[in-house]
């Protein structure tokens, strides 16, 4: 399993063109400049990439990026889990 982390580094810095010194696990997507927009876009990349679902308005409500990792980390474990 890719690492995902690894995965949200790559989508900001490539899409979004956040430069890497800013992302830290205690940045809030917020202070990343990330609108409503931005987070749908990302949602939708982010399932591209590593084929979880992830609601854009829920991506919002992480308080911080590690928050954030964590949640997609456990949608990622269910779904394996569930998968025939």
């Amino acid at each position: 399993m890719t690492d995902t982390c690894d995965v949200v580094r790559s989508i900001l810095t490539r899409t979004f063109r956040v430069p890497d010194h800013e992302i830290t696990p205690h940045v809030t997507l917020e202070q990343l400049r990330l609108d409503s927009l931005a987070l749908a876009e990302f949602a939708l990349v982010l399932q591209e990439r590593i084929g979880v679902k992830l609601d854009s308005d829920r991506a919002g409500r992480f308080t911080t990026l590690a928050d954030f990792t964590e949640h997609v980390d456990t949608l990622r474990r269910t779904e394996t889990a569930q998968a025939p």
